[in-house]
């Protein structure tokens, strides 16, 4: 058998959601990628696409690729195609100017201090609790809402009931009723506050933790943004790139597509692989490196076009805020346990810091 036949019966049986692909997914999709930028899997029943350029014009074209499956999640803003989608962002976007994110990220800077303890868990005690007050005071959830939240978050795994859980919870923010006033319906509020919660709470825990590691596997860079912290938004980007919380988003062929020199079918399901297209070599020199004065294309972590995150400019802003606090605030910070032995969980679609212990130094 051939090489080209090798790899592609590779690509036909590959699970990408196998517990050791999922664990370490980058070296799977460079031998997809090999057999081309977009490939069918059989194992999903999906197309997958790896490369920068084609995943970018999918995110760019979504006429040709519907966000339809994300409707569980939100079906007002992150699933809904234009022309609906035009009106509700232009609401939405209102809350994510520079002049209203600014006391959020006032507020970061000093509820990250506050979180500060001599030993604790990078995830559970520093990069959600800091996720979950900045998302609350963005939305308007006082304490005992958050705590409402939390306990139906605990108490099931799923999205489904998480969902339904946080619908019922979402008139208690004061969002719920400036976005009401702006002519928004009931169903539309409660879908837009869920997903700006699940946003703004999930995928930035997640990249906190994975900056913290970071620092820890890498004593040179460390040092380096000690002596110059004006580097740290370049080492988030980094880190955003080649550790984007959602490793690929679903989407749904709205018609027959050329793409990558393979047809995608009208009605197939499409993974955009933003992980592999963020380690694109053909995009990016020395692509795996973490670089902060990388030059080249911007990252797809955020998306591009019409879906790109709306709070973008607040994540970033909060990721840097989390990162400074440390290394000007607990210097000394390390690993309680060796980094080998730190815990995390996988899945096809994500792959993610479950514990991660710190002794800051502080007393």
């Amino acid at each position: 058998m051939n090489l080209l036949a090798r790899i592609f019966r590779k690509t036909n049986a590959i699970d990408l959601g196998a517990p050791a692909v999922a664990r370490d997914p980058f070296p799977h999709y460079e031998a997809l990628r090999r057999a081309g930028s977009v490939q069918y899997l059989a194992h999903h029943h999906a197309w997958i696409v790896l490369g920068y350029d084609d995943v970018h014009f999918a995110l760019t074209h979504p006429s040709l690729f519907s966000n339809r499956p994300y409707a569980e999640v939100d079906a007002v803003l992150l699933a809904a195609d234009p022309p609906a989608h035009t009106a509700s962002r232009r609401i939405i976007a209102r809350y994510f100017a520079p002049d209203a994110i600014e006391p959020l990220c006032a507020f970061a800077e000093e509820h990250a201090v506050s979180l500060l303890r001599p030993e604790m868990d990078v995830v559970r005690d520093y990069s959600l609790p800091l996720s979950e007050a900045v998302a609350a005071r963005l939305l308007g959830f006082d304490d005992a809402a958050v705590e409402a939240i939390r306990a139906a978050h605990a108490a099931t795994p799923e999205l489904a009931p998480y969902t339904r859980a946080l619908d019922r919870i979402a008139e208690r923010a004061a969002m719920y009723g400036r976005l009401r006033a702006d002519g928004l319906g009931d169903a539309e509020v409660r879908s837009l506050i869920r997903l700006l919660w699940l946003a703004a709470t999930t995928t930035t825990e997640r990249v906190i933790a994975r900056c913290v590691l970071r620092l820890l596997q890498h004593e040179d860079m460390r040092r380096t943004l000690e002596r110059d912290p004006a580097l740290i938004p370049g080492f988030v980007e980094e880190v955003l790139r080649l550790h984007p919380p959602e490793l690929m988003v679903p989407r749904i062929a709205a018609e027959e597509v050329p793409l990558g020199g393979r047809t995608i079918p009208a009605g197939a399901a499409v993974y955009l692989c933003v992980a592999a297209a963020n380690r694109d070599p053909a995009k990016f020199e020395n692509a795996p490196a973490l670089l902060i004065d990388r030059a080249g294309p911007r990252h797809l972590t955020f998306g591009f076009g019409i879906h790109h995150c709306v709070g973008a400019a607040l994540g970033r802003r909060e990721l840097a805020t989390a990162v400074r606090t440390l290394l000007t605030r607990a210097p000394r910070f390390r690993a309680v346990t060796p980094l080998a032995d730190i815990v995390f969980w996988s899945t096809m679609t994500a792959n993610a810091i479950e514990r991660l212990v710190l002794d800051t130094g502080r007393s």
